[in-house]
């Protein structure tokens, strides 16, 4: 597992997934002897829970189905109205929760309430990690200190090259003399302990054109810096793809993937996806509708998702759903 998939499991996570693993070495196990051991191992509410407040983003990045899927017929933008925010909030904090994530396919500091909107997770969520990933490219050191004072406890920016020919070819549409003297200065504040308490990391692609340029990171951030692979996100949406995953491909026992055991996915109008793979919102797990008494917790325990978590653990998957075309759970074990 690499070093940014680590910061982000929790023991408990971890203690799951290796019992799940057991389980899943029982392959004739029968429906409901599955479904007894599933109510035993996963959580009944989920550990983390990752929250699209807008639908934008302000680059195409090649390893992003983005703009592909954003150009396609039928797709709306929108913003999370502040009631159902609120409404999923108040019901987090029924439960031991342990990560919240306030960004999912898009550019979450496009958001101008997202200052406000950590503070108000931060009231209602003391005990919560509350996490935010970025492309940096709005971050100025103002940004990172109102975040950092509104309760944000970890801070990812995603940094694909560590010179400009690298960056821009994989980051489509961002600059690299825009977003790395920025970087700079905010690493400067951060070990002068100016962002205190939270914490600040770069994210860079665990691919052969990335790490290549791993050295050329400046001092000031160069031990902030971890890997994380990519998937291959934009051939599971059936879009183009100039950058390869970080795996191989056609793995016949792709190992067990944690995310239907452990996290939920919420969109902007309140839609929960498999993952932040499902851009085409395939697996149809349901909306959350405070009005009609849906939450979380009926989406988390309905039957479409533990259809789902038996198919995972069978690795049988009808043709053509998302999880049969994912090398995630491949990518993130073989680091």
């Amino acid at each position: 597992m690499r070093a940014f998939d680590e910061l982000t499991t929790s023991r408990r996570e971890h203690r799951v997934i290796e019992e799940l693993h057991g389980l899943r070495a029982s392959p004739n196990a029968s429906t409901a002897e599955l479904d007894r051991e599933l109510a035993r191992l996963v959580p009944p509410f989920p550990l983390k829970v990752q929250l699209q407040t807008t639908t934008r983003c302000n680059a195409a990045c090649l390893m992003c189905p983005y703009p592909h899927v954003t150009g396609a017929p039928g797709f709306e933008h929108g913003e999370m109205p502040l009631a159902l925010y609120d409404a999923i909030l108040d019901e987090l904090a029924r439960h031991p929760v342990e990560r919240l994530s306030l960004f999912l396919m898009n550019e979450p500091l496009l958001d101008r309430r997202l200052v406000d909107w950590t503070a108000r997770a931060r009231r209602k969520l003391p005990r919560v990690q509350l996490g935010l990933f970025s492309n940096g490219a709005l971050l100025r050191r103002e940004l990172a200190s109102a975040l950092a004072l509104a309760g944000l406890d970890e801070l990812c920016v995603s940094v694909h090259g560590f010179e400009r020919e690298t960056y821009e070819r994989v980051m489509v549409g961002l600059s690299f003399d825009r977003i790395e003297p920025r970087l700079r200065e905010l690493f400067e504040l951060y070990a002068r302990g100016e962002l205190a308490p939270m914490r600040l990391k770069i994210v860079a692609g665990d691919v052969p054109e990335v790490v290549a340029t791993l050295d050329r990171a400046h001092p000031s951030y160069r031990d902030h810096v971890l890997l994380k692979a990519f998937s291959n996100e934009c051939e599971t949406v059936e879009a183009p793809s100039a950058i390869q995953s970080s795996a191989a491909h056609g793995r016949r026992s792709p190992p067990l993937c944690q995310r239907p055991f452990v996290k939920l996915y919420v969109m902007s109008d309140g839609e929960c996806v498999l993952c932040n793979v499902d851009w085409r919102r395939a697996a149809g797990l349901g909306r959350i509708d405070p009005a009609r008494g849906i939450g979380v917790e009926s989406i988390w325990n309905g039957e479409r998702y533990r259809e789902i978590r038996r198919r995972h653990l069978r690795h049988e998957f009808e043709p053509g759903f998302l999880c049969h075309r994912c090398d995630y759970a491949a990518v993130v074990d073989e680091g």
